[in-house]
């Protein structure tokens, strides 16, 4: 028992008593805080929810498709970049290109409301990732030449969100 004017932290506090204290409970009893840890198993649904975000998906590729089309542009009319240094950027880009487009007609016959087969599963995801890896690549290039500086990192504000809201729009984390 603790005197009715001290502070008192945590656990049970009685006043005085007169008689026997019973104390029920369903669930545990703790005179501290009591630490729980749940654990939630999400399964992620890779597809399309609905009819609207496979719409979106399909828009999004193609402006994703177009933002590296300006881009591969872009780098050819660089005066400062070597040929081959161009030639190597432009051939990863194109790759890219008709990567997208291989996603965008593979998924456009993929139900909504169903998981996606594994295998288009998993060609949009190895070809959304390697769309992130084309940043990268590309901002690397941009230390390289002020020329192309600006262009990639206008390139990088549109193209960054493109591909983590096309991500999100297939169900992939």
């Amino acid at each position: 028992m603790s005197d009715a004017n001290e502070k008192s932290e945590g656990g049970f506090h009685f006043g005085p008593v007169g008689g026997e204290v019973k104390i029920k409970a369903g669930g545990d009893i703790v005179a501290r805080d009591k630490t729980t840890t749940t654990t939630t198993t999400i399964t992620i649904q890779k597809g399309f929810v609905g009819d609207e975000q496979k719409e979106q998906f399909q828009s999004e590729i193609d402006q994703l498709r177009e933002a590296l089309q300006a881009m591969k542009t872009e780098i050819e009319r660089s005066a400062s970049l070597d040929q081959d240094k161009k030639n190597e950027i432009i051939s990863e880009i194109l790759q890219q290109v008709n990567a997208l487009k291989q996603v965008k007609e593979e998924t456009a016959d993929v139900p909504t409301g169903k998981p996606a087969p594994a295998e288009i599963a998993t060609k949009v995801e190895g070809a959304l990732d390697r769309a992130g890896g084309i940043v990268e690549k590309l901002q690397g290039v941009a230390t390289k030449s002020v020329e192309v500086a600006e262009t990639v990192g206008k390139f990088a504000v549109k193209y960054g969100p493109l591909i983590l809201s096309a991500r999100h729009l297939f169900g992939l984390p």
